[in-house]
């Protein structure tokens, strides 16, 4: 389980502190998939980084499964929590299986052999073994995507974050996310938390929606309908 208490974060804008997140608490269940959904700016993306201990947090703890998250250290959290970026920030000079055996070197300190072996086992589970000798430049959105998804699955991450996955998919791409999505926390119990501003996607997808407007995390029904809807 992550358990998110009291939670506050800001950022410097001309000298001046603006606070992004205030006092948010939530718990999220192991295996789930939870959706952040509101207004771009609303701090959907800023939560999503403080629990990958991409943004500092002013005040509040993040915890999971009883850890601290903050006493970890970044090759702990890496190995913990996953992250895929809105852009995928795939490494263009590096071939698809270089992408995924990269963080596993780097963060896991594994051998090439272990780390090739284990990319490939990624890459396979979402269909994109064959393209394991491609550069990124050299596939699609949706494939660039699952390359990013396998690269994070690689380090073995009990939770994936994902920010707005499917701003650069069609609608057919946009299925295949959320069958693998679904695949994941129902067969591999990975607790799936992602931002979107595609009601589409939000729609298809089981689990709780939480609504980021003010600083503050929702689940009014009401709110969270009304904002689906437009």
């Amino acid at each position: 389980m992550i358990i998110v208490r009291e939670l506050s974060t800001s950022i410097d804008i001309q000298n001046r502190k603006k606070t992004v997140l205030e006092k948010v608490s939530c718990e999220i269940a192991t295996g789930s998939i939870t959706t952040l959904i509101g207004k771009s700016g609303a701090g959907k993306t800023t939560l999503l980084r403080c629990l990958a201990g991409l943004n500092r947090i002013d005040q509040g703890a993040l915890y999971l499964h009883n850890q601290d998250l903050a006493a970890l250290s970044v090759q702990q959290r890496a190995s913990l929590v996953g992250f895929v970026f809105q852009n995928f920030n795939l490494f263009p000079t590096m071939t698809v299986l270089q992408n995924c055996m990269q963080p596993l070197i780097v963060t896991q300190f594994l051998e090439v052999t272990t780390a090739r072996l284990r990319a490939l086992e990624k890459l396979n589970s979402l269909g994109m073994e064959a393209y394991a000798e491609c550069y990124p430049s050299n596939l699609s959105g949706g494939q660039q995507q699952r390359v990013a998804i396998a690269r994070a699955l690689a380090l073995g991450p009990q939770v994936l974050l994902l920010d707005e996955p499917s701003s650069a998919l069609d609608p057919e791409n946009t299925m295949v996310l959320v069958h693998i999505l679904k695949k994941l926390s129902a067969e591999d119990a990975l607790t799936v938390i992602l931002a979107s501003q595609d009601m589409h996607l939000v729609r298809a997808l089981p689990g709780t929606i939480y609504l980021v407007t003010d600083g503050q995390l929702s689940q009014d029904e009401l709110l969270i309908n009304n904002f689906i809807s437009v």
